[in-house]
């Protein structure tokens, strides 16, 4: 089991609502759109949806690899709006994975995301439980397949 542990930091009156995370040694300014805040870096809300893509597409880049294809590039890209009223969350995240790469079949990037989206993104797990997720996959510029992310069946048989 990992544990983790983050610092925050609020940076001062002189920097509005702007604070520093530091996470294993890595520093990183969070803030809010300039008419809410300084505009100094992303709000908390836009780090957990970058972090969803990462989650992601580091477990997909992970298993395409196993399956030894030639991937040249992986980019996961996502979008939602925000809920009205409060707390404000993600009404439901849109994500689309950009895959590129000699002799990959459509069956082993679907597999990749699959596996990913329903088994191993600890980060879209949590997240789904709150906001539906969606999904498209684009292999080498041709939409190959869609999904929803659904942890119900490892939840059930871990």
């Amino acid at each position: 089991m990992a544990h983790m542990r983050s610092q925050t930091k609020w940076l001062g009156q002189d920097r509005g609502i702007a604070f520093e995370a530091t996470l294993r040694g890595h520093k990183l300014v969070m803030d809010t759109r300039a008419e809410g805040g300084g505009d100094t870096g992303p709000s908390p809300k836009e780090l957990l949806l970058a972090s969803i893509c990462g989650c992601t597409a580091m477990d997909v880049v992970s298993i395409l690899q196993k399956m030894r294809v030639h991937l040249e590039s992986c980019e996961v890209n996502s979008e939602t709006a925000t809920t009205a009223g409060y707390p404000s969350i993600f009404s439901e995240v849109k994500l689309q994975y950009l895959i590129s790469g000699e002799g990959i079949k459509a069956e082993q990037v679907i597999k990749a995301v699959t596996l990913s989206m329903t088994k191993y993104c600890g980060v879209s797990a949590m997240i789904v439980k709150a906001s539906p997720m969606t999904y498209e996959i684009v292999l080498n510029g041709t939409k190959v397949g869609e999904g929803k992310a659904d942890f119900q069946a490892a939840a059930e048989h871990p």
